[in-house]
């Protein structure tokens, strides 16, 4: 009985040693050979993952025939590449260049930093060293080429020149308003917007003061942001986030002059307290925009950054003098456009140069490289096997 008990296990250890070697061998079974370097099924599951983790997902909406011909034609160039380098054991790459390229590759694929990465990578069961080791030999096979064709990169200075001149006559001129702001909120305001919401529906004039999420640079202290937010809540000056929807054409001035501001003030008495007491007295007494106490004094802002409808009331309003009240959603716009300028994009001419220099050296690399590539390629036997 003792020896069918021991026979049986051993049968039993037989077949899980069979079903376990057969398994390994489907895993790593060949499927390409490159010149001396072989290309498993194990391989193949690999890059189709790192393929799949450098685009974060977008690779595994592919076919499994398209995936699969990217993935086996990214293996061979890899295979090909190593089998260049094999003849050239002398090149080292630094750890801080590896670390560099490492940080940059992470946030070109969409990640603040490294650690976020791993993390993203635990998660898709893909080994962060995997990833690293495809970036070394692409630093290993980017220093081959220079080595090799350094000496051959010619850079033409007119050429650069012409290119320089270029950039520099297209330089965009920005012109830029220095402008002042009273907001008043009223419910009388409200009311009449409430009265022409169809209307102004119907005449599609509904726009935002400022595009979302662009940045004023800072002038004068003040920075403008455009964030999604209202002038129910004031916030600190020097941070002033403004959304205004709804903006829209003037309605008659027997409109806006019936309207009342909080502190019962009529638009024509608001006006005539601008006349009489100036533009930022008025804005400190009266008005809600966060601005308020710098006298609505928003700064130095480029044309870009307002709607279309702002920028047509302030294009018609003279220096030193004011816009005509704007009905906008919870009350009544005034701007004041104190002045206006015209600056051109200021370019470092030296670093723009050097700019284009690189652009021009990297450019030729990459003919080298491809050149290169090719020749290689064409001196290795590539063989497919059947699956």
């Amino acid at each position: 009985m003792w020896k069918n008990i021991k026979l049986f296990k051993s049968i039993i250890l037989l077949l899980i040693l069979l079903l376990t070697s057969s398994k390994a061998e489907l895993t790593n079974k060949i499927i390409i050979s490159v010149g001396n370097e072989i290309i498993t099924n194990y391989d193949l599951a690999r890059e189709i993952k790192y393929l799949s983790v450098i685009t974060v997902g977008q690779f595994k909406n592919l076919d499994d025939q398209e995936s699969r011909k990217i993935a086996v034609d990214s293996l061979i160039k890899d295979k090909i590449k190593i089998s260049a380098l094999a003849n050239y054991d002398n090149i080292i790459i630094k750890d801080e260049l590896i670390n560099n390229q490492i940080i940059q590759s992470t946030q070109n694929i969409g990640f603040k930093s490294i650690e976020d990465f791993k993390t993203y990578l635990e998660f898709e069961e893909y080994e962060f060293d995997e990833f690293k080791k495809k970036i070394l030999l692409e630093l290993k096979w980017n220093q081959l080429i220079y080595q090799f064709y350094k000496n051959q990169i010619v850079i033409d200075k007119e050429k650069i020149d012409n290119k320089l001149k270029k950039l520099i006559a297209e330089q965009k001129k920005i012109k830029e308003y220095l402008v002042y702001e009273i907001f008043i909120e009223d419910a009388a305001i409200k009311e009449l917007n409430k009265k022409s919401e169809e209307e102004l529906t119907e005449n599609n004039v509904v726009e935002e003061l400022t595009k979302n999420k662009v940045v004023v640079e800072e002038q004068d202290g003040i920075i403008i942001k455009s964030e999604s937010a209202s002038y129910n809540n004031k916030k600190n000056p020097i941070d002033v986030e403004r959304s205004i929807e709804k903006v829209t054409e003037a309605k008659t001035n027997e409109q806006i002059t019936e309207a009342k501001t909080n502190d019962q003030i009529t638009i024509d008495d608001l006006i005539e307290n601008i006349k009489e007491k100036g533009f930022e007295n008025t804005a400190i007494q009266f008005s809600s925009s966060p601005t308020a106490q710098q006298g609505g004094r928003l700064g130095w802002v480029s044309e870009s950054k307002f709607s279309k409808i702002l920028l047509k009331f302030i294009k018609k309003t003279k220096i030193g003098t004011i816009t005509e009240p704007i009905p906008i959603s919870g009350g009544i716009l005034i701007l004041k456009v104190e002045n206006k300028r015209v600056e051109e994009n200021k370019m470092d001419l030296d670093k723009k140069m050097k700019q284009l220099i690189e652009i021009e050296k990297n450019n030729q690399l990459n003919n080298f490289s491809r050149n290169y590539f090719n020749q290689v390629k064409n001196n290795i036997k590539i063989k497919y096997f059947n699956d």
